[in-house]
């Protein structure tokens, strides 16, 4: 997409991803946050701190025109026996799904995952959200399991699929 900025996260980003993740959880029933369970400013530039000051986490943005289009996010553990591995999420505005923003952060992800040293990636993705599942599986991703009735939407039990990525050749 022309003018797709994708970019590490800043504290000066703070006001703005507060407002794109209330506006993303409520047009979307695919995350698991509510509109009323996103963190306030201070939370999130929290948040932000954290993710900026530890090496083994990864915060990249989407900007299409000054605004925040999209996000992922990667979060490793400094416990030795897991360090290998690291945890993807990853959401964009509704009236950009389809334009090949969700392409453009999880390439930009991988490859800095890949330099970091990750060897394997996690998610995990509603069973009924389709369009994710394809976009992890265009990038390698594999189903490795199956969390039944894990999530509770609209009185409806969801299950929650976990993909994995070995990022070894």
């Amino acid at each position: 997409m022309e003018g797709l900025l994708i970019r590490h996260v800043r504290l000066s980003d703070a006001a703005q991803l507060v407002s794109f993740k209330k506006s993303v959880s409520a047009e979307s029933k695919f995350l698991l946050t509510c509109p009323d369970e996103v963190e306030d400013l201070i939370d999130q530039r929290r948040m932000i701190t954290l993710y900026l000051s530890d090496s083994r986490r990864i915060f990249l943005v989407a900007e299409y025109d000054g605004q925040i289009v999209g996000i992922i996010t990667l979060s490793g553990s400094s416990r030795r026996r897991i360090m290998h591995k690291g945890e993807l999420g990853i959401s964009v505005r509704k009236q950009f799904w389809g334009k090949g923003i969700g392409s453009a952060l999880m390439e930009e992800a991988l490859q800095i995952a890949k330099e970091k040293g990750f060897k394997k990636i996690q998610l995990e993705v509603m069973s009924n959200n389709h369009r994710a599942i394809s976009l992890y599986k265009k990038f390698g991703f594999e189903v490795e399991g199956v969390k039944k009735k894990a999530v509770l939407i609209d009185n409806e039990y969801i299950d929650l699929v976990m993909m994995g990525k070995w990022l070894e050749d």
